[in-house]
Parts: C-alpha cells; structure tokens; sequence
C-alpha cells in the first residue's frame, strides 16, 4: 500500500476534492491480439485525489502516473497546472506496477477520471480514453481499465475506435505473477520491425479468431487463437521459461494461456472448475523451476472505473 498526503493547507488554490476512484487490473493482447485487445478483471486499485495546498510528501512511481494524468486534464482544459504540493493523492492497489497487469493505465485512468470530477465533468468518457492512451502509447489496458469488459481497440494518431467485446459465460482467469519485473520498453525493443506475409497471416487469422471464440464460448479454439508470432516469442528471452508454463497450465486444463500484456504475469483461460488446479500447476511449475512467485483466479470486472 503506498499513501501520500500534503494535509497543511495555504490560501494559494481553492480546496477541491476529495474524489476517489476504483479502477480494475487489466490484462492485455491475449497472445494475438497485441494492441488491441484487453480485459478488465476483479482486481482493483483505489486512487483518491484532491487538490489543496501544503507540503511535498513523499512520491512513489505509482502516484507520479496519477500526478501527471491530473495534470493533463488541467492541460487539456487550458487550466493552469496545480505543482506538485498541491495535489494530495493516496493509492491502495491489489496488484504492483511492471507485471503486466495494466497497473500504470489504471493509475492513469484514475488520474484522468479523478481530475474530470473534480472540475465538474467537462470532459466525455471518449475524451478521457483518447488522453490516457495517448499517455499510454496504446489503448488496449486504458479502454478496460476506463470501461471494464472485453475492448478490442484501434488507434489512428490520437484517435481511438473502441468496441466492447460480450464474452460467453463459464469462463475465468488464472493468472501467475513472479517476482520479477518484465520491462515494457526492453520487451518492446525486441520485437520484429518486420513480419513475413506467412507469419502476418498466421496472426489476423488467429485475432479473428480469438474473438469469435470469446464470443461464442468456442473454448477449444483458443489454444490456436493465442497462437502468437509477433511478440510472445521475441519476450520470452526475458522469461525463458514462460512457455514451459503455458504447457503446465494447458497439461492441468486451461483452455489456453498467454502473455500478460508486456509480461511478466502469465494468464490462463480455464473452467470454473478446473481453476483451482490450474493456478497450482503454475505456482508448482514455476517453483520447479527456481521462480516463485503469486497465483491467482479472477473474473471479468464489468464496470471499469467507477466513482467511490
């Protein structure tokens, strides 16, 4: 739990707030849907914000994405900027930043909806989105994050399409975090500038795919669906036993199992029934191999962030 606060007050801005935000953990490309598609699960971080005057306290990376999202509402607004001192911002979060959990859009996303409320809701929900993706640099966490479901995206400039995707019953998320950070920006240094047609093909197919059998609750398609050549592989030499997992999971049931967005979670799709089972055979897998680690089964959260 990290928490901050400047309580000593001055007459130098006008109090506003408090507001506090729920906003769910995502989990993003599903193995072919890279970019463009994402999750909102039952794991929350809760953001509070208010504007007041007083003393720096001390920062943590989590409040410093919320701090420049408020301020990019303010920014957006023609608004002068409220410093530093003057934001009193605490975090509580069920899941930590670098995993592949959406942690940083769900700080972002808190920070932009927070800010807005604020200042009377003078910005639509689409505006908020096409902000924090492009705080982002791409929408697949932030459109969960800000709307819950299922969202496959598409990003043109600042522009962002969205659509929220219905997933058949029945199905839930077993996810594994280890106790290592995966980079973003080194995980993305690694992947191809190019793909081949055979390996382009291989991908839309897949994509296509994927959503159809989220769809339809084709649960015995979705081993093929995730099937992914154009990031899973080039990331794996930062969790080289990442696919041995996978198969672990997929030997104790699970339909499928996939990259956490940049990793390095790894999450499986299973039964209600067979959940339990898979999340042992991740933690076992993974302590097989010299990783511990966390596992755990969640759902799909609905409501995106929400006012609290």
């Amino acid at each position: 739990m990290t928490s901050e606060t400047w309580p000593e007050q001055s007459e130098s801005i006008e109090p506003l707030g408090p507001i506090t935000v729920r906003v769910p953990a995502t989990s993003a490309n599903l193995g072919t849907g890279f970019d463009a598609a994402g999750v909102a699960l039952q794991r929350y971080a809760t953001v509070t914000v208010s504007v007041a005057s007083g003393n720096e306290g001390e920062r943590s990376p989590m409040s410093r994405h919320v701090r420049k999202a408020v301020r990019e509402v303010y920014r957006e607004l023609g608004l002068g900027l409220p410093e530093a001192e003057e934001l009193d911002i605490s975090v509580q979060a069920e899941f930590p930043l670098g995993r592949g959990l959406g942690a940083s859009a769900a700080y972002r996303g808190a920070g932009l909806v927070a800010a807005n409320a604020l200042l009377g809701q003078p910005l639509s929900e689409h505006r908020i989105l096409e902000i924090g993706s492009d705080l982002e640099g791409h929408a697949d966490n932030m459109a969960p994050a800000l709307f819950g479901g299922c969202q496959i995206v598409a990003m043109d400039g600042p522009r962002v399409t969205r659509v929220s995707l219905p997933v058949a019953e029945g199905v839930r998320f077993v996810g594994f975090t280890p106790n290592f950070n995966m980079s973003t920006k080194k995980g993305r240094a690694l992947l191809p500038n190019k793909l081949s047609r055979t390996d382009a093909v291989h991908n839309s197919c897949r994509s296509a795919l994927l959503v159809a059998a989220l769809t339809t609750g084709s649960w015995e398609a979705m081993k093929t669906a995730v099937d992914d050549r154009l990031h899973q592989q080039p990331r794996s030499k930062l969790f080289p036993t990442m696919f041995e997992l996978f198969e672990a999971a997929e030997s104790a049931g699970a339909y499928a199992a996939y990259l956490s967005g940049g990793g390095s979670t790894l999450m499986a799709l299973s039964s209600e029934e067979r959940a339990d089972t898979v999340r042992e055979a991740f933690v076992s897998s993974a302590e097989a191999q010299g990783i511990t680690g966390h596992g755990f089964v969640t759902g799909i959260d609905s409501g995106g962030a929400q006012i609290l």
